[in-house]
């Protein structure tokens, strides 16, 4: 078996755009909610189980929102236009992720709006439409305009509302590119505008780094606790030696992201490395020898697995997290959630044996935050029936940041937090937890708890107590 790391990200894309990974069908009325509720709630709980700590959950589709807001209108597929009953759906995922310690990011589609069939079908008239100025259509997709500076405002509006309403962890950014083969997007008036006699193509990375730094500082402003991070294209450039065979970030499609790194305006990145053989391996090498002191997440093509499209085996993928955790990546994302909870391949269940057999915790964002929490205090263990029930105190003072509790136990004194397979729970919300306990086996467990914050910084570990259950029970 692979070592187990104590800290890595294990994220995976939740997608809601027709419904692929959740819901099966927009809403109506309550009983619709419940449903949605509940699939969701099913689809988190495998997750968990697999030692998932981070989802990508989509927030913003393609100019249609997920949640009730008063800029954009709720996508169809969350909720039918004919519906009686309301609700909010960014509000329950948040909760219901966090509930499971598992950290939930808006995932955030930037420029493209869907087609032009698709904006008249569901007649969407919301302010990105009635802007006009704002929007180009390109092989009859619509997009916010990347050169125009009032797209940065409108963009801006949105990441507003939703970091300051909502409890996120992150903002998820992805299409912040122009389009595949974009030579003839057309935006030859706002060049004529904005481009100062620029270079095209370093005028229009330069449009994308400008969001890019806007989107960093506002969310700082706001919550310095929330993470940026963006889904790129999986090549920055070409490298000596492999062919090109897919386009790649800076040349094609005018997004650098080794620029959002090296300039601190991103906290990691996820390549969509969705690639085998040559076209993986160097690319996240290279993704790496890039980053700086920022973290890169290579994001694995699970659909790949489906006959539809490479026929992978899941032996490709259990390769490819092998490598990155060789290659000193800080984890990997994983296109889509419906493909690692896929019962006929049993691929979740193998990524966890193989690779996800303990719980992880996430990195430290040490260029965020360095302090570390106050350890928690007046630990205690009791039995309740079937179950032992911990319980502590937060550490006293205003110095205190810990939010979130991670539990340890061992047989041994003293507890190493260090080692992953001593890790029970983590990011636990509450100052109390529960564990089963069969009274017919005797065993004996030191148990500690540690403090957890927003910019994942670990306290120490708390003064341990040490429980026996049996049919002697001490």
């Amino acid at each position: 078996m692979p070592a187990q790391p104590k800290t890595e990200i294990r994220a995976v894309w939740l997608t809601v755009n027709y419904g692929l990974d959740w819901p099966r069908k927009p809403f109506q009325n309550e009983k619709d909610i419940e449903r949605q509720k509940d699939e969701l709630n099913r689809i988190l709980d495998q997750l968990q189980e697999i030692h998932i700590n981070m989802v990508f959950f989509q927030t913003r589709i393609r100019g249609d929102v997920i949640y009730p807001s008063e800029i954009e209108s709720r996508s169809e597929y969350v909720k039918s236009v004919y519906a009686t009953a309301d609700y909010d759906p960014l509000s329950y995922a948040i909760e219901a992720c966090h509930q499971r310690g598992i950290e939930c990011h808006a995932w955030f589609v930037v420029y493209p709006l869907g087609s032009e069939a698709m904006n008249k079908k569901f007649n969407r008239t919301f302010s990105a439409f009635n802007r006009n100025h704002l929007t180009k259509t390109f092989k009859k997709e619509v997009y916010l305009d990347p050169g125009n500076p009032q797209t940065d405002a409108y963009i801006l509006s949105l990441i507003k509302e939703i970091v300051s309403t909502y409890d996120i962890d992150g903002i998820h950014l992805d299409y912040i590119r122009y389009p595949e083969a974009s030579d003839g997007f057309p935006d030859k008036d706002t060049y004529r505008l904005y481009g100062a006699g620029k270079n095209k193509d370093d005028w229009r990375r330069e449009n994308i780094n400008r969001l890019v730094y806007a989107i960093y500082d506002t969310v700082k402003s706001l919550k310095p606790w929330v993470q940026v991070s963006s889904s790129v294209v999986g090549m920055y450039k070409e490298i000596q030696g492999c062919d090109r065979r897919h386009w790649t970030a800076y040349s094609s499609v005018f997004q650098d992201p080794v620029d959002w790194l090296s300039k601190g305006k991103h906290d990691f990145i996820v390549p969509m490395n969705y690639y085998s053989g040559k076209l993986f391996y160097p690319f996240v090498q290279d993704w790496v020898s890039k980053s700086g002191e920022r973290f890169v997440v290579p994001g694995l093509g699970a659909f790949q697995m489906d006959r539809k499209e490479s026929g992978w085996d899941a032996s490709v993928l259990y390769d490819q997290v092998n490598f990155s955790r060789e290659a000193k990546t800080q984890g990997n994302a994983f296109f889509r959630a419906a493909y690692i909870l896929n019962n006929s391949n049993q691929f979740g269940e193998g990524l966890r044996s193989r690779f996800y057999r303990t719980p992880a915790l996430l990195p430290p964002l040490t260029w965020l935050s360095r302090t570390v929490p106050d350890t928690p205090v007046s630990l205690s263990a009791y039995a309740v029936g079937s179950f032992l029930r911990l319980e502590w105190d937060k550490a006293p003072g205003e110095s205190n940041l810990a939010v979130f509790y991670n539990l340890y136990r061992s047989e041994t004194f003293p507890i190493d937090t260090r080692d992953p397979e001593n890790l029970v729970a983590v990011r636990l919300t509450s100052p109390y937890f529960q564990l089963p306990i069969d009274n017919r086996i005797e065993s004996g467990y030191y148990y500690a708890i540690t403090g957890f914050d927003r910019y994942h910084n670990e306290s120490a570990c708390s003064k341990p107590v040490y429980f026996v259950t049996g049919p002697f029970e001490k």
